[in-house]
């Protein structure tokens, strides 16, 4: 292969060899589960592909159908540009089958968005195709082939929670993808998935494009081809690597490192690190670029509260590409992801967990990211600093067990003097599940 082909490969795999090289020796420790508040738009996990039965039941006999009602309203007042406000109703109803021969399970899901209240000249809210227009889709509909206990094979329209590939579900209807992918669904010790993705329906949208249409490319018709590891120690320690390539448009390397130490009283300290790198590929068909994400935090938990603090810088040639899901970056949260060219950001946050409260449990947590970019040249762009607080009941008993209320307020503070524009982002969400089968 060419020098300058090998020398990014061997660059990039570097990194996930040093960062094996840096993880803390395991050990046999077991440590309590984290149940706190977390931002849905933080992708940087890389889950295996789910099997829903451990002990499969029969295709008739094990059939689901899942009723996922939600309703949503949002309200952005921004200080100069057009406000953005919409309620929407709508969810989701799932089939679910049992499994026929102990190997094959069908899924399907529609998605529908239904527009109660939006005004055409605050339209944006990405709740309902632009106009704003309701809308419905089919949004999964696939099979998942079993080989052995833990690998499958999934192909067809289907979900995916994979850093900068994931259903970036902050919306109504989430991100879904035309794909084939193979996967191996262990908790713990090895985690493998590997796959070709065709085509994506966005969260807005009730049509599947091509990814490097999505990616911006005209016309495009390519795909992304994707391969990706986890690994988790007996003491949970985490390390991560990905690689996703859509042909001639850019190429995404992610990798990160995760521990937690347990400490007495019911106290825990934990580290994060991630790092992404990204560059154009063969004909460079939105530019030639290369450019990375540096991220890192760490969270101190003792009872219920968690404090939180992080920081991450972006390359100063262009910021991170993200057209097929969220960012993977620790300080992306509600409004904002800080993975602009050049971006310098901190964050401080915390969680609480008051636990039972009535029929539900109640939780709460905020942050405020900061970040500073340049003020100069080709990738200036306003300063900027936003601060949320997200507040969560989820009902645990009765007849309206896994009902879900989520209240969230951010205000982003953006420099002025920068071509900045200060808003106020209210949401309300309620979400439900049940089955009836």
């Amino acid at each position: 292969m060419p020098d300058t082909v090998q020398s990014m490969f061997q660059t990039r795999w570097f990194l996930i060899a040093a960062a094996w090289t840096c993880l803390p020796t395991p050990s046999l420790a077991q440590t309590p589960s984290d149940d706190i508040a977390t931002e849905p738009n933080q992708q940087s996990e890389l889950p295996p592909i789910e099997i829903e039965a451990r002990k499969p039941l029969k295709f008739l006999a094990g059939t689901q159908f899942i009723v996922k009602p939600r309703a949503y309203y949002m309200d952005r007042d921004r200080d100069k540009n057009q406000d953005n406000v919409g309620f929407a109703l709508g969810g989701a109803v799932q089939y679910l089958s049992g499994w026929a021969f102990d190997r094959l399970q069908l899924r399907a899901t529609g998605y529908t968005s239904q527009d109660i209240y939006g005004p055409s000249d605050k339209d944006g809210t990405q709740l309902f195709l632009p106009g704003p227009e309701g809308f419905s889709v089919l949004g999964e509909a696939n099979a998942v082939f079993r080989f052995t206990e833990n690998d499958v094979l999934r192909a067809g329209r289907q979900l995916f929670e994979l850093p900068y590939l994931n259903s970036s579900d902050s919306r109504m209807v989430p991100n879904t993808f035309e794909a084939i992918a193979v996967g191996n669904a262990s908790p713990s010790g090895l985690a493998y998935v590997v796959g070709y993705v065709d085509k994506i329906k966005k969260k807005n949208a009730d049509e599947f494009i091509s990814m490097s249409e999505a990616a911006g490319v005209a016309n495009g018709n390519g795909g992304v081809m994707m391969a990706g590891a986890r690994y988790v120690f007996a003491d949970g320690t985490e390390i991560v690597a990905l690689e996703q390539q859509t042909a001639d448009v850019f190429n995404t390397l992610f990798a990160k490192v995760e521990h937690k130490w347990v400490l007495a009283n019911e106290r825990s300290l934990k580290g994060f690190v991630q790092y992404t790198d990204q560059r154009s590929v063969g004909d460079e068909s939105i530019g030639e670029f290369a450019t990375g994400l540096l991220s890192a935090k760490v969270e101190y938990a003792a009872g219920n509260a968690t404090l939180r603090l992080g920081a991450s810088t972006t390359g100063s040639e262009k910021g991170i590409q993200k057209p097929y899901g969220s960012a993977a970056n620790y300080l992306s949260i509600m409004a904002e992801d800080f993975d602009r060219a050049g971006e310098d950001a901190w964050m401080i946050g915390g969680n609480y967990n008051f636990q039972r409260v009535g029929r539900g449990d109640l939780s709460m947590f905020a942050n405020i990211v900061s970040g500073n970019t340049p003020d100069t040249g080709p990738n200036a762009s306003a300063d900027e600093t936003e601060y949320d607080l997200t507040v969560d009941y989820r009902i645990k008993e009765g007849p309206t067990k896994n009902l879900w209320v989520r209240l969230r307020a951010g205000f982003i503070d953006q420099d002025e003097a920068v071509g900045g524009d200060d808003f106020l982002d209210l949401r309300l969400i309620v979400n439900w599940d049940f089955s009836v089968r």
